[in-house]
């Protein structure tokens, strides 16, 4: 996995590290990044954000 470069793509890993958590707290550490990382971003950057890892999301559900 890439080390984020900037704001965007560490809210990108969060979310998909909130979405493959094994447990209830590592679920809740990637959130509470998330948000960290959202809260400097506009909507739009989180919308596609969310947007991709929705997609990220999906493809890798295809390909299992």
């Amino acid at each position: 996995m890439n080390k984020p470069t900037n704001d965007y793509e560490a809210l990108v890993l969060a979310l998909k590290l909130s979405i493959t958590a094994d447990t209830d707290e590592q679920f809740n550490r990637a959130l509470i990044m998330a948000s960290e990382f959202a809260a400097k971003l506009t909507d739009i950057e989180v919308a596609r954000a969310k947007k991709e890892v929705e997609v990220i999301h999906e493809i890798q559900k295809t390909n299992q």
